[in-house]
């Protein structure tokens, strides 16, 4: 999208994810390079560690792989925007017995939408761990953009590992699209067959 509007794109990791990003990318010349890191007050501090974690090696000898010294990367943080869970409408509360697939972007949207369930369900005020005993997720099956995502469905304990869709593999918008659509025929073919969740 940006190479279509005449901005280049000089380097794009091999996985849409933080730890691969922070792994793969270039250092560009000598000494310790200034990165500039606009992120989410939420994001996680994945970039910035990994990236600070990077040492140049001792040396290159092809018998050692040599040790880690010094830092590659500096990077600065900055927190340009927040995300803000939207808190659902009676009317829009009203529907989510209708919906059989969620598809969360982000760790914050899977905590917002168990925030809107708790309400429908009537436990918003309860303990974390009764909730988690209440087992409540609305009833769908998350299709997630990615591993991180995925791992905050999962670390909800409101979801079993089947009724989570996501590519360990290739993370991003081709294969969040993809585990959708699989996550949809799965809900067509257990109302079919009338299997449970």
């Amino acid at each position: 999208a940006l190479e279509n509007q005449g901005i280049p794109v000089h380097f794009i990791p091999s996985q849409a994810n933080g730890e691969t990003l922070a792994a793969e990318f270039p250092h560009m010349g000598n000494g310790v390079e200034q990165v500039l890191y606009p992120a989410s007050a939420k994001a996680a501090d994945t970039i910035p560690n990994g990236l600070e974690a990077r040492g140049a090696p001792e040396n290159n000898n092809d018998d050692d792989e040599g040790t880690q010294k010094g830092n590659l990367f500096k990077v600065t943080r900055l927190n340009t925007y927040d995300t803000v869970p939207t808190v659902f409408t009676p009317e829009q509360i009203s529907t989510m017995d209708r919906i059989d697939v969620a598809c969360f972007g982000s760790p914050s949207a899977v905590h917002a939408w168990l925030q809107n369930v708790d309400v429908s369900m009537g436990i918003d005020d309860l303990p974390t761990d009764e909730k988690r005993m209440m087992g409540g997720n609305g009833g769908v099956l998350a299709a997630c953009i990615g591993t991180t995502t995925a791992k905050a469905c999962l670390e909800s304990k409101r979801w079993a590992n089947r009724n989570i869709y996501y590519s360990k593999e290739d993370p991003g918008m081709p294969s969040w699209a993809d585990f959708t659509l699989q996550a949809c025929g799965d809900v067509m073919e257990r109302e079919f067959f009338g299997g449970g969740w």
